[in-house]
This record gives C-alpha cells, sequence and structure tokens, in this order.
C-alpha cells in the first residue's frame, strides 16, 4: 500500500533508541516530520490502532488525515524522495524480503538496543513477545557469534557471555521478562563482544587488543542493561 504524502509524520516510541535514531535521520533530511507517542493528544490516539502502533511505526498525513503503519509507512516516503529506487520498493520480491527483516527487528528492538521501560502511567510501545522472531534473532546472533569468535578472543567472550546470561537471570523480581526477551539480550550483548574482537582482528590488532575491544564493548553492553537489576 503506497499513499500520497503531502504532511508525512512519524508517530514514534520515544523510549526505543532505535526508533528515536531512525525518524531523527528522516526529520533531518526533511523528509518526514516526527512526533513522541509521549506527546501526542487523546485525539491522535483515537486515530491510530494502538496494539498495531507498538509492532509497526504509524506515520500519519496532515494532508490526507490517512495512517498507514510499518513498511507501508517508511517505503513511501524513501521512494518519494528518492525516485530511482520506487520501483524496486514497491516490487514483490523486495517487499518479500523487507517484510522478513522487519519482522526480525521490530520484535527484538528493546533488546537489539537497550533501553529501561517508560514510567508508570506512560505509553509503553513494548512490541508482544514473538518466539519465532526472539528465536530467530538469537540463532543468528549465535552463528554471528561463532563465526566472529577468534582464539584469542574465546576467552574473553565466554566471559562476557557467562555475565551476560547471569544478568538476565538475576535481574530485580520488580522486572517482569519473559526468558525468550532475557536470552535475547544475552545474545545481543555477547555478540556486540564477538564482533569487537573480530573488527579489531581485520583492522590488525594483535590478539591482546583484540581480547580487549571483546571485553571493553561487552562490559558497555553490559553496564547499558544495569536497570534490569534495579526495582520498578
Amino acid at each position: 500500500m503506497w499513499i500520497s504524502l503531502e504532511r508525512p509524520a512519524f508517530i514514534y516510541d520515544d523510549n526505543c533508541p532505535m526508533c528515536r535514531g531512525y525518524t531523527s535521520v528522516f526529520e533531518r533530511l526533511g523528509w518526514a516530520e516526527r512526533t513522541a507517542f509521549s506527546t501526542i493528544d487523546a485525539t491522535t490516539i483515537a486515530a491510530l490502532d494502538m496494539d498495531r502502533a507498538r509492532h509497526e511505526i504509524p506515520l500519519h498525513d496532515a494532508g490526507s488525515g490517512t495512517v498507514v503503519y510499518g513498511l507501508d509507512a517508511i517505503l513511501p516516503v524513501v521512494g518519494e524522495r528518492l525516485r530511482f529506487l520506487a520501483p524496486v520498493l514497491r516490487a514483490r520480491s523486495t517487499r518479500r524480503v523487507l517484510d522478513r527483516v522487519y519482522w526480525l527487528i521490530t520484535y527484538n528492538r528493546r533488546h537489539i538496543v537497550s533501553n529501561p521501560p517508560p514510567p508508570a502511567g506512560t505509553i509503553d510501545c513494548a512490541p508482544d513477545l514473538n518466539r519465532a522472531s526472539v528465536g530467530t534473532y538469537v540463532a543468528l546472533c549465535a552463528a554471528t557469534t561463532a563465526i566472529s569468535t577468534h582464539r584469542a578472543t574465546l576467552g574473553p567472550v565466554a566471559g562476557v557471555a557467562v555475565a551476560a546470561t547471569a544478568l538476565a537471570a538475576r535481574r530485580h523480581p520488580d522486572r517482569s521478562m519473559a526468558p525468550f526477551t532475557a536470552a535475547g539480550h544475552a545474545a545481543t550483548i555477547t555478540t556486540a563482544a564477538a564482533t569487537a574482537g573480530a573488527v579489531a582482528r581485520m583492522v590488525g590488532a594483535g590478539p591482546g587488543a583484540a581480547a580487549v575491544a571483546s571485553l571493553i564493548v561487552g562490559a558497555r553492553k553490559i553496564a547499558l542493561r544495569r536497570w534490569m537489576l534495579r526495582p520498578v
């Protein structure tokens, strides 16, 4: 579904660093405006399918009053500005691939880039648990970690994996979290550590430097999730 755009504005999850990041790019380029969920009024909320909006970013076109979601929101904005890409983006084969990528990202976005849940009483756009999507993500992370881990970084990556798993397992009792979600956080941390070591080796760093890179990145990812140990 492609719409004619007049004054498009994304309504984004401002508690999601990934959502804040990519919508800010659209805004800076002047391709679309954006409004945070925490700032929208009751009239706008009433116009949205809130359950769908938690899983697919909404775009409200002020000119037509139309609301579309997910790739139906993103692709027309890109195609309108990069017209040479429009035929490719409209192709069914492209859409099938992008649908799978979007499915993988949207259900895993809260543990790909971590952020504590919003305060009580505010809009929480966290997606539902989708075991197939999270399981696929964890499997991809495991494969990436296996490919990226060098013998020089095996010890640091294994240590990070143990620490990440312990963090997820020892989260505060107030932090209700499905085991699949906890596994997603642990997988993200471990893969980041393994990838950092692999990149260090690729740019010519020695074994010791690569091991340090893995430890630093892994520790950083764990530190960003300290909120999991605190009460709500």
